[in-house]
């Protein structure tokens, strides 16, 4: 991984609040935009390094399967683990209501 990556997308998370969004919302958000096997490694690494918490979530439609919908959340060391959950559980649900509340399936 690119370490410049890796603090892109530490500074993108940075900016939000709570610090956490979904993958691909990070990703769109990265200029120049990289290739998304670059952003998975970068984020693999991140994760090993116990910088951030990435967070797989089933998706809510069949429609949306093939659509990567993990949350990344910055994990802040004076927090922890349990916060960056917390911010990306916030995150997914804000999500999902939204969804939700304009989906048709048909």
């Amino acid at each position: 991984m690119s370490e410049q990556l890796g603090d892109r997308i530490l500074e993108a998370l940075r900016r939000r609040e709570p610090p956490a969004a979904l993958v691909l919302e990070v990703a769109s958000s990265l200029q120049p935009a990289p290739a998304p096997a670059q952003v998975n490694a970068a984020l693999s690494q991140l994760a090993d390094e116990g910088m951030v918490l990435v967070i797989d979530h089933a998706p809510p439609d069949v429609h949306l399967e093939s659509t990567d919908l993990r949350v990344v959340a910055s994990i802040i060391v004076d927090s922890g683990e349990g916060a960056a959950l917390a911010a990306g559980e916030a995150v997914w649900n804000s999500w999902l209501r939204a969804f939700l509340s304009t989906h048709r399936c048909t």
